[in-house]
């Protein structure tokens, strides 16, 4: 059996068994080792081997701690202090609430690194504010849709972790790597939100006084002052060699579980308890171990078989422009996005690419932030489009509606990869400076 006939029997069983099935993604990926090993003639072993091999990693294990911090930070109302601290600095600006999800949504990024829980957080609480205050209500869940994903491309994120294993490269430089992006996509909704809605708010009319501006700012940056830490201690413990990425992960839980008895002590209500964070925080880490063991699984296996050897050579024989080659991998990525679950598309896609990427002298950290730009911007896109989806649900939404509405921001999302891809400063300029 060739490459390219191995490589069509996984692509049909696992969008068969995910798409027209509706399986999780972990058992359409396992079924489709499976599949593998009956029609391909793999070894069975080897879907053990390479599943437990891929957990069996010291970097594996910043992904529970960091989903552990996210999550206690995220039920301590922390995302209550970021949204005033905010708030102080942009109130008076006509957009402000929503270039305030917008900011929101990337700060909660630092200390969460996960959609699901930014669109939770700050997408629950912010909407029926901005409806409060004039904005649809369509209008507003596509723009916490589209500012949800945000939590991904701000360091530390989880599908970075994954890229940087299956790649070989520092996971802070792939973190990095996606923060230009990342911030060149908020600075682009915060226009298009000024220029659909803001414009035609009304200026404040309350004179702006100094000293009471700046004592509030005092104050909002005091309350806010623990999220604030957190990068600081991830990013200056990395790069001041006092740890590791995982070990950082570590310190972020130990710093989470004594800001959430902190808060606790002083008599705060906390919206769950630390038993339940921790079982919910279990299961998020089992869902994400065991896609990424199958999914690692069958990215072995498709490079057993030589996919990516067969991949490299048609590529390299057809492509002769780097150009070229990262425009068909920007419409490949963007569809998987639109699919499937990132992490899987990363674990699949970057063993059988990386070689092209070697052999046309890009950088894999900045394929990296190509990659997951796109997979970011497919998860927003229809005719899937998971994170649209999910706000629907949360704010009881029509998603014809906030499709409708989201558009503009999809665009935005577009030009944010083409922009990641051609200008490769935006991505490496700071890790450069940074490393």
């Amino acid at each position: 059996m060739s490459a390219f006939q191995a490589l069509g029997i996984f692509l049909l069983v696992f969008l068969g068994t995910s798409l027209l099935f509706k399986l999780p993604m972990a058992f359409s990926m396992g079924l489709t080792c499976v599949a593998m090993i009956v029609f391909v003639g793999q070894p069975s072993l080897s879907l053990a081997q390479t599943s437990f091999a891929s957990l069996d990693s010291f970097p594996f294990l910043a992904i529970p701690f960091f989903v552990f911090a996210g999550a206690l930070m995220q039920y301590s109302g922390i995302s209550t202090s970021l949204v005033n601290f905010i708030q102080a600095f942009v109130g008076r600006l006509r957009g402000s609430l929503g270039a305030l999800l917008v900011l929101t949504s990337m700060a909660f990024g630092v200390l969460t690194g996960s959609t699901v829980a930014t669109l939770s957080s700050i997408g629950k609480m912010m909407v029926p504010e901005l409806v409060k205050h004039g904005y649809k209500k369509s209008y507003a869940s596509a723009l916490a849709a589209a500012s949800g994903f945000l939590g991904i491309l701000i360091p530390p994120s989880v599908p970075g972790i994954f890229y940087a294993l299956a790649a070989g490269q520092n996971i802070a430089e792939v973190w990095i790597a996606t923060a230009g992006p990342a911030i060149f996509i908020g600075l682009g909704y915060i226009i298009v939100n000024f220029l659909i809605h803001g414009r035609n708010e009304a200026k404040a009319t309350e004179p702006l006084i100094f000293k009471s501006f700046t004592k509030n700012i005092v104050k909002q940056t005091k309350n806010a002052l623990p999220a604030l830490l957190m990068p600081i201690i991830i990013f200056g413990g990395i790069y001041g060699g006092a740890f590791t990425p995982t070990e950082a992960g570590a310190v972020c839980g130990v710093y989470g579980i004594v800001y959430y008895i902190i808060k606790k002590l002083r008599g705060n209500k906390m919206d769950r308890t630390m038993w339940w964070i921790a079982v919910e925080s279990a299961g998020m880490t089992a869902v994400i171990a065991l896609g990424a063991a199958f999914s690692n699984a069958g990215g072995r296996m498709l490079t057993r078989v030589g996919v990516s050897h067969a991949l490299a050579e048609f590529i390299t024989s057809n492509i002769s422009s780097p150009i070229a080659f990262l425009l068909l991998c920007n419409l490949i990525f963007l569809f998987l996005g639109m699919l499937i679950d990132i992490n899987a598309s990363i674990l699949i896609m970057t063993p059988l690419l990386l070689p092209s990427v070697i052999a046309f002298g890009i950088d894999p950290v900045h394929f990296g932030a190509i990659m997951l730009v796109n997979l970011c911007v497919g998860y927003l896109t229809p005719p899937m489009a998971g994170s649209i989806f999910f706000i629907c649900r949360l704010c009881d939404e029509s998603f014809v509606d906030v499709v409708r509405e989201a558009w503009p921001f999809i665009i935005v999302g577009f030009l944010a990869i083409l922009a990641t891809t051609f200008i490769p400063d935006l991505s490496l300029r700071l890790v450069h400076l940074v490393g």
